[in-house]
């Protein structure tokens, strides 16, 4: 590979040989350079060489690459992001404009003393002369939330740059055009990046596939979800919890700005994170207590910072929420108002290398079963208050709405209690709003237990304790907690503003000690990619529940056939419990290396479920030997819970994985085809080729 480096730019070598680790975009020069070998051609073909030069420079941090790509296609083109990035601009602006002249220049106290005989001076004239305090405060909060548009605005300006190039990536390349978009499917998209790389090299040194790209994209994602898994940031503190206003927005942000972006070098791996020194001569145990030192530090240091900008965040987010959110609220008839998954419960059931569409695609799909079974349980006792209170503010309210139809002035020269009746149509109308979304919608019929059962196909999650009672109170209750209306998930975020420096300062900083053995017992190498999250590598034998050399019969995999797929998942940092010092104690120390693993392993099958979950997403991915015997033994499971629902009444619900994702095989041939035959192991290697979805008889 150096050696065909003799006839590119000087500038070229070096950045690529800065960064060995890390896959370099490079293919693009490499076409430029056989369009100038065969210049003598004609005039025509040193012009394209020349542009495709010009056009196509090497990308040091593929990561950023694959995540432009990724983005750009979710956005739907370039005018689409363009017109997002300046509508948010305008957006941020007017929020900013607009509260400081609320909290600045309207003198409230006038308003409020303002009636038939006097309203005058509502607005302050010498704001600048004479600030008071609560003024100066409101001044800086215009000029923090203003620095932060001009850095907004700055980093449009290189979303502009990156949505340029990536509009000539898609039309130049991958031959798509922007009109295109939005009837191609990520897979499709995908492939055709999979595919170019016969003749425009991504990566250095392997061609990347769907898995390989995808854990790209979500290389941070991943920790983040398998931190959740692992409990971390399972936080309760007086009568909060990760629910209500300890796990918000912005403990997400303060954790992915102090961890997972600062957790990756260059060459894309996390030793400078568990060692921040990096001397090599230092044990292991110190060097992951460099890492725990530094991090705890800058945990307590961001606590500080928190909370000295807690004020202006608070006012900010009262103020957005509001405008963004008052029609909504206003207009929905549901349990005070909208519901919403909260922040916590977001990340939980989320799968690893879920992309956020898919995500967010699936999330949609439960809202309407999950609003349907919250309404199995209605409140009585609300519900008839409720109704007479909408009847009494509906009458009021339809009485000032006919003396406003008639012409009258009456509604604004009318005044009870130094209030005109305008005012009380503004506050009768909130209070039939509000009476009217409590009243639960008519339930033909009482069947919690169906809507259940459709939630869980959308949300792959069902804890053992919820099996066989979804019909209880109890429950209800506990599926509430994940998911609430959107008024109360916004109380837990203003909530979390409080928290969260406390919550940096004197909590986190307990757990640097977990966060660091999860980072460390979790990551593994992958060739051409980096450091990832093992769960996320599809590291069936270490992370699986039922790692596939111990399945039994139909799928079970050879120890050396698991072995041999595996050599390209090294788990480099793993602890000292993995290694086995004599024959006499192995098993014990086996039983000890599995006890040890296991807060970090997928609970509730998260890892078996996102292996599924990712092949219909990706249904040209080839699989391993271990994925291999798992689908194939997940699928005899399907077809063993099918059969065993003949005999005349309605069959028993399969579990809402497999009735969602596995397709049966047809015959001895298709599971011969899910178990045998080349793939991306190669050498003889099993794999499993997952077809389109109309035709998935591969799995």
């Amino acid at each position: 590979g150096m050696q065909e480096e003799s006839g590119w730019p000087e500038h070229s070598r070096r950045r690529r040989m800065a960064s060995p680790g890390a896959g370099v975009v490079y293919g693009q020069l490499q076409d430029a350079a056989t369009s100038r070998s065969s210049a003598g051609r004609g005039m025509a073909g040193m012009q394209e060489g020349l542009l495709a030069a010009k056009t196509w420079a090497p990308e040091r941090n593929l990561d950023a690459f694959c995540t432009k790509v990724y983005n750009y296609y979710v956005e739907k083109g370039f005018w689409c992001i363009v017109l997002s990035r300046i509508t948010n601009l305008v957006n941020l602006a007017f929020t900013i404009l607009f509260s400081t002249f609320l909290l600045l220049f309207v003198d409230w106290s006038a308003v409020v003393r303002c009636n038939e005989h006097s309203c005058e001076h509502l607005l302050r004239q010498d704001v600048l002369e004479n600030t008071t305090f609560g003024e100066g405060v409101v001044i800086m909060y215009f000029t923090i939330f203003s620095l932060y548009w001009v850095w907004s605005f700055i980093g449009f300006l290189f979303t502009l740059r990156d949505s340029h190039e990536m509009y000539e990536f898609y039309t130049e390349r991958l031959n798509i055009r922007d009109d295109e978009l939005p009837m191609l499917k990520w897979h499709q998209v995908l492939d055709k990046l999979v595919g170019i790389q016969d003749h425009v090299k991504i990566c250095i040194i392997k061609n990347l596939d769907s898995l390989d790209i995808t854990n790209r994209i979500m290389r941070k994602d991943n920790y983040m979800i398998s931190m959740v898994n692992a409990g971390i940031f399972k936080i309760s503190a007086l009568c909060l919890d990760e629910h209500s206003g300890v796990f918000g927005k912005t403990l997400e942000w303060n954790i992915r700005a102090l961890i997972l972006d600062s957790m990756f070098d260059d060459n894309f791996s996390v030793k400078r994170f568990l060692d921040p020194l990096a001397h090599e001569q230092l044990s292991e145990n110190l060097q992951l207590k460099n890492g725990m030192v530094r991090l705890r530090h800058k945990l307590m240091v961001m606590g500080v910072i928190n909370f000295l900008f807690m004020p202006f965040i608070l006012v900010f987010m009262t103020i957005y929420f509001f405008l963004k959110h008052f029609e909504e609220l206003h207009s929905k008839t549901s349990d005070l108002g909208p519901r919403e998954w909260t922040c916590y419960s977001r990340w939980h059931l989320r799968e690893y290398n879920e992309l956020p569409h898919f995500f967010e695609k699936r999330l949609r799909a439960t809202h309407k079963p999950s609003q349907r079974y919250v309404n199995q349980f209605p409140m009585n006792i609300s519900t008839i208050i409720a109704r007479s209170i909408a009847y009494v503010s509906g009458a009021i309210v339809g009485v000032l709405l006919i003396l406003s139809l008639t012409g009258s002035k009456s509604i604004l020269n009318v005044y009870i209690g130094h209030r005109s009746l305008i005012w009380y149509l503004a506050v009768f109308t909130a209070v039939l709003a509000l009476s009217r979304a409590m009243i639960p919608d008519h339930i033909e019929q009482y069947n919690p237990v169906e809507a259940m059962e459709e939630v869980i196909e959308h949300t792959h999650y069902c804890p053992p304790s919820w099996k066989g009672r979804y019909h209880e109170t109890r429950v209800r209750k506990e599926f509430s907690r994940l998911y609430k209306p959107t008024v109360l998930v916004f109380l837990g975020e203003l909530l979390c503003v409080v928290t969260t420096p406390f919550i940096l300062f004197c909590y986190l900083p307990s757990r640097v000690d977990r966060i660091m053995e999860c980072v460390k017992e979790v990551t593994v190498c992958l060739e051409g990619v980096g450091d990832v999250c093992g769960p996320a590598a599809f590291d069936l034998e270490h992370f699986a529940k039922i790692p596939p050399s111990k399945l039994k019969g139909l799928g079970a995999a050879s120890p050396a056939a698991v072995a041999k797929a595996g050599e390209t998942k090294v788990r480099k940092y793993a602890g000292p419990h993995q290694v086995t010092v004599d024959s006499g104690r192995r098993g014990e120390r086996k039983r000890e290396h599995e006890e040890y693993l296991r807060p970090f392993k997928s609970h509730q099958g998260k890892l078996e479920k996102s292996f599924v979950s990712f092949l219909c997403n990706h249904p040209y991915y080839e699989t391993d030997t271990q994925g291999a015997a798992l689908l194939t033994t997940l699928t005899a499971n399907a077809a063993a819970a099918s059969s065993a629902g003949g005999g005349g009444g309605r069959p028993p619900r399969a579990p809402a994985l497999v009735a969602s994702h596995i397709i049966a095989p047809s015959g001895p041939g298709d599971q011969k085809e899910s178990t045998g035959g080349g793939g991306r192991g190669g050498g003889g290697g099993s794999a499993a080729a997952v077809g389109p979805p109309a035709e998935a008889k591969g799995v």
